[in-house]
């Protein structure tokens, strides 16, 4: 049977917000601004912004860096296209770097390979809940000035070093999308110690409007413009603030983390104990020094298992661009971005062994188990 992941707590903190008659954050929202402050003392960074979705947030902490039309920004060839999409749409460039194929996560190596004059930033992804070598790319990224931002929408509270992903680059981005270890069902989180970086993506979550700056942090003021009134937009900008409800269930969620996050250990230590000696299955690969927290659980498998199949650049759209040359804004593309088949070739083959059990600590336990043992049965057959 799934365990029970919403109460009493979710609904009275609805309810609040329902009776209150404010349900936007608006200028006398309660919920929004209080999980911010709690989620940043939980992660341990300075300003925390709350975002309508994780794809929002990612966007919002493109942007938040202030680059220009075109800038380069590097991105793991595997990674959910969430990822690779709110470059585009912020006008800049997607360069797909290739990963370490015992993790599929970007390496070092790769990063390296893909930098040019026009690249500004690179976009680590803390893929299934496992901890990127931050040491690693935090030293290539120094040594070429650029920008890091940490997606930790799968990854709460894994540790690198002792310290929590998403206290390490620039700017992080979380999401609070249904799966993952706590939710409002959609949802997204941007955090940094950099003010300008918050300023920026208030900015732009706020179609350009600074009146949710928080943190005491002082707002400019709009004079009038030949005798007109103007409201205030500084900046361009969307409209992706989280909304009361969103952050009255953030609120109730991330005081039960800590609950869930063992029932996730629970979950790992079945599959680790049910699949640890089957052979042609590999248990996830960890980083020295680092301490995952499993979204899902990595595993590499036979091919006939594997069913990875979040290479960027293979997808649709980028084969559209490849054609035409430009992204999906019109951004040209340089004769050095490529976007076929064989660019990244250890993702590319890699991605064909791996394969992955949901650790969602709604799972019941047996069914764990149960799961575990059903890829015990398949990898049997095909080793015997």
């Amino acid at each position: 049977m799934p365990q029970r992941c919403f109460g009493e707590e979710e609904l009275a903190n609805l309810r609040e917000v329902i009776e209150s008659g404010e349900l936007w954050r608006g200028v006398r929202g309660k919920f929004v601004g209080r999980f911010e402050d709690e989620f940043g003392q939980w992660l341990g960074r300075k300003y925390v912004l709350g975002i309508c979705s994780g794809t929002c947030a990612e966007e919002t902490a493109v942007a938040s860096l202030g680059l220009e039309l075109g800038d380069e920004v590097i991105c793991p060839a595997s990674a959910p296209i969430f990822v690779s999409f709110p470059v585009i749409s912020v006008g800049c460039v997607p360069v797909f770097a290739d990963v370490d194929p015992r993790t599929l996560i970007i390496s070092p190596e790769g990063i390296e390979a893909r930098i040019t004059e026009r690249t500004r930033a690179v976009l680590v992804v803390h893929l299934w809940g496992t901890p990127a070598p931050m040491d690693e790319i935090m030293a290539v990224a120094q040594r070429h000035n650029l920008k890091v931002i940490e997606d930790c929408a799968q990854a709460y509270g894994a540790c690198h070093r002792g310290r929590k992903v998403g206290t390490i680059g620039d700017v992080a981005c979380f999401s609070l999308q249904q799966s993952k270890h706590i939710t409002a069902g959609e949802g997204g989180i941007i955090a940094t110690d950099d003010p300008e970086i918050y300023k920026r993506a208030v900015l732009f979550s706020n179609v350009g409007m600074p009146w949710l700056y928080q943190y005491g942090l002082e707002q400019p003021t709009s004079e009038p413009l030949n005798g007109l009134r103007r409201r205030g937009h500084f900046a361009f900008g969307h409209n992706y603030r989280m909304s009361e409800l969103q952050g009255a269930v953030m609120v109730a969620q991330l005081a039960k983390l800590p609950e869930f996050n063992a029932r996730r250990k629970k979950l790992v230590e079945i599959i680790e104990t049910e699949l640890g000696d089957v052979p042609g299955v590999e248990l996830a690969h960890v980083y020295p020094n680092t301490e995952p927290n499993f979204w899902i659980y990595p595993l590499r498998v036979p091919e006939a298992l594997g069913d990875y199949a979040e290479i960027n650049y293979l997808e649709a759209e980028f084969q559209k661009m490849q054609r035409t040359r430009r992204t999906s804004l019109g951004i040209p593309l340089p004769d050095y971005v490529q976007y076929k088949p064989g660019e990244c070739p250890q993702a590319e083959a890699a991605s064909k062994g791996f394969g992955g059990i949901d650790v969602s600590h709604a799972t019941d336990p047996e069914d764990m188990r149960q799961a575990a043992r059903n890829i015990r049965e398949k990898a049997d057959k095909l080793s015997g």
